[in-house]
């Protein structure tokens, strides 16, 4: 086995989701790249998926195994809308597929930052990584190249900033 390291050689970062509270919504970013090992398979794949009119999901993994979660879950929130009357909350969104990553935990392989805002908490970013935790930040990175932003973030996120600020900082 050679252990020498080329470091001049292309190396991949995967696939790299974000999700910011700014002071009044969220702001969600992804990469558009899908790639298998080294092989680039779709260099426009957009993986932000609508939930409902105000929450959305960033995907990370598996891309199969992310857009049937998505898609259970965007049913189950239509469901909820016709029944109660009203738009479920991004908590309500991210609980949904909390229980669906973690009662499948030995099948699935995907990680997803549920984002989105409602008039009860306001702006929310969700979490949930590979096993179905649920975990409520004010910032979440996940994906393989997450590992790459996580200084970064700690550094440059801060309490009460404006949508123009977060874009600037986290997307553009």
């Amino acid at each position: 086995m050679d252990l020498e390291m080329n470091l001049n050689a292309p190396h991949s970062m995967g696939t790299t989701i974000i999700g910011v509270t700014y002071n009044g919504g969220v702001v969600l970013g992804a990469d558009s790249r899908t790639s298998t090992g080294m092989y680039v398979a779709n260099r426009a794949s957009d993986k932000i998926t609508q939930l409902t009119d105000n929450v959305y999901v960033c995907r990370s993994g598996s891309a199969a195994d992310s857009q049937i979660v998505s898609d259970y879950v965007r049913y189950f929130l239509h469901q909820h809308t016709i029944q109660l009357g009203q738009s479920a909350t991004s908590k309500v969104a991210a609980n949904l597929i909390r229980l669906l990553s973690y009662n499948n935990k030995n099948m699935l392989e995907t990680g997803l930052i549920v984002g989105g805002w409602d008039k009860y908490e306001g702006g929310k970013i969700y979490a949930i990584p590979l096993g179905g935790t649920l975990i409520e930040q004010p910032f979440a990175i996940g994906g393989s190249g997450s590992s790459y932003l996580y200084g970064f973030f700690d550094q440059a996120w801060k309490e009460g900033m404006t949508k123009e600020e977060a874009e600037v900082r986290f997307v553009l």
